[in-house]
């Protein structure tokens, strides 16, 4: 039998603030690491701020990472939530050593 939707979000994380949604990242990350069958299904973060509440998808089955966002009002992803993002990505998504590894690979290199 398949999950519906809402049985699906009923079982997501709960994020309160970019404090919260960088915590519950953390978690994804931890989890998924470990147990290759945790990291290979979709992940969801209720994600809420103020009276803002917006569903947060997450794929961790292979970097790169990717995610979904989807507010409940429709209202586009916030700032504080990309930067959010954005920096767990930098920080445990290997983007830190992609841009390490492209700068290594360009020294020397001159760009026209």
């Amino acid at each position: 039998m398949s999950d519906t939707v809402l049985d699906v979000l009923k079982d997501s994380l709960i994020a309160n603030g970019p404090e919260g949604l960088r915590a519950a990242l953390e978690v994804l990350l931890e989890k998924s690491s470990k147990d290759p069958h945790f990291a290979a299904e979709p992940h969801y973060i209720k994600y809420q701020i103020g009276n803002q509440q917006s569903y947060i998808k997450v794929d961790m089955s292979e970097k790169p990472y990717l995610f979904w966002y989807c507010d409940v009002q429709g209202r586009p992803v916030t700032k504080s939530v990309q930067y959010t993002i954005a920096d767990f990505l930098w920080e445990k998504g290997g983007e830190r050593e992609k841009w390490l590894q492209h700068i290594k690979s360009n020294q020397g290199v001159i760009h026209e």
